[in-house]
């Protein structure tokens, strides 16, 4: 067996039972996985098959690796209403089942490892832990939440899919032969509940995110500025003879012919929430501690400009509520951004809020890591394992109700542009250690051993 797999390169599939644009570890996996030298000294490295849903743009490391392959598959019975959900949900599984064992044992050939994607549990673990058997691959699975608990806020925690789902994570995991998973929390309720080993591999910054240069947050902002014409009333816009151009937060002009830029000493704080518009994430909250700090501005705050990225099931719920919003001094904006332009419209901003609540208690949202990644504090709203991540006055905040978030943005925008504080959390976030690293100190060498074992 061994001498058969150095006479090729290892195979690898990553497998998302999701979209794949918006699965960020799994393309970072797939990414490091594609780059890593499994051999040092014949300097090679693994062909990668990445499966799952095709919908949002891959982030561009992705599709630039030579040899990670996407292979896309199709989402079966996914526009039907949540009313039928107990009559298309076992039709759903069992031609999904079909799905995953054609693509796995036809589709990707001779294969040493597959690293699946939990949630969600029903029916990747099976189909997955029998296909490495039947293939002789190694079963990997990295564990972002529970399946059981995600399904639970849909169906009841009582309900009887949802202990099928808890037994299958269970029995399932022991069989695994290495265990990831994404926070110390979640690796000791593996351990004490489950009886599974699991390493801990935290979710850290790509190298791509990073605070924007004001060149090209000033050219981000033109291409945004249809989309935040109705915050254009946020900043005056009165040209002096030398500028070239405005937005709103920065400033190009010309000096002797040589173009420069520079952030608008008038600008407003920008503050940043990417949200899924689902139900474990209350952006209630955030509008009640809008119309709060509205109401209470002083002369020593800024105005805000409030961007919001993300598409969910509850977007328009609350676009009819922002339009009902009286507010004088802030503006909110909803954008969707494609995966190049997303980190250089979180390195743009002031102030990150993250209304991420886990279904478990054990997992933790990236979308704080990419913020970080960005030098950008945040603000996140209080759960289990959240100071796994937020270090409350050091890198970011850590509130329970609007009114403490409230109190929190007074406190951290206060004299704005000069934030004393906001800098200070700035430079702690600027030794943050990025995902590349991270992964060769710890799940590189791990799959390693495996696969040569």
């Amino acid at each position: 067996m061994q001498s058969q797999k150095r006479s090729r390169k290892p195979h690898v599939v990553v497998l998302v039972l999701g979209d794949i644009g918006r699965s960020p570890r799994m393309q970072n996996q797939s990414v490091s996985l594609a780059s890593f030298l499994y051999d040092k000294q014949y300097p090679h490295h693994y062909n990668v098959t990445l499966i799952g849903y095709k919908g949002e743009q891959c982030i561009p490391s992705v599709t630039h690796q030579s040899n990670l392959r996407i292979l896309p598959i199709s989402p079966i019975l996914s526009n039907y209403p949540r009313s039928l959900f107990f009559l298309t949900a076992p039709l759903k599984v069992l031609l999904q089942i079909f799905q995953l064992f054609y693509i796995l044992l036809v589709c990707t050939g001779t294969t040493d490892a597959i690293l699946v994607q939990n949630p969600p549990t029903i029916p990747t673990f099976p189909v997955v832990w029998l296909s490495c058997r039947l293939k002789g691959a190694k079963f990997l699975i990295d564990w972002h939440n529970f399946g059981y608990t995600i399904l639970a806020l849909s169906i009841g925690t009582t309900h009887i899919l949802v202990r099928v789902a808890e037994v299958m994570e269970r029995v399932f995991g022991r069989k695994a032969d290495a265990n990831f998973c994404v926070t110390n929390a979640m690796k000791t309720f593996l351990k004490d509940t489950w009886g599974i080993q699991a390493v801990v591999l935290h979710d850290k910054p790509p190298e791509s995110f990073g605070p924007t240069p004001i060149n090209l947050r000033h050219e981000l902002f033109q291409s945004l500025s249809q989309q935040l014409k109705h915050c254009n009333d946020l900043v005056p816009w009165d040209r002096h003879p030398d500028t070239l151009e405005l937005t709103l937060l920065t400033r190009k002009w010309r000096e002797n012919n040589v173009i420069h830029f520079d952030l608008r000493a008038d600008r407003p704080a920008v503050l940043i929430s990417s949200t899924s518009w689902t139900s474990d994430e209350d952006f209630g909250l955030l509008l009640d501690a809008l119309v709060l700090l509205d109401h209470h501005m002083t002369s020593s705050l800024p105005k805000l400009l409030v961007l919001v990225t993300g598409k969910g099931p509850e977007k328009a719920f609350y676009l009819e509520k922002i339009a009902q919003l009286r507010l004088g001094r802030i503006r909110i904006a909803t954008l969707w951004m494609e995966a190049e332009a997303y980190p250089l419209l979180l390195g743009s901003a002031d102030i990150g809020i993250c209304l991420h609540t886990s279904s478990s208690g054990l997992d933790l949202p990236m979308k704080i890591v990419d913020m970080f990644g960005c030098r950008v504090p945040v603000c996140a709203v209080a759960f289990a394992s959240l100071n796994e991540l937020v270090l409350p006055s050091i890198n970011g905040m850590i509130f329970s109700d609007h009114e403490e978030l409230a109190s929190q943005l007074v406190k951290l925008l206060e004299n704005f542009p000069i934030t004393a504080k906001l800098d200070e959390m700035r430079g702690e976030l600027a030794s943050i250690t990025r995902w590349k690293q991270h992964w060769e100190d710890i799940a590189g060498p791990l799959i390693v051993s495996l696969i040569q074992s």
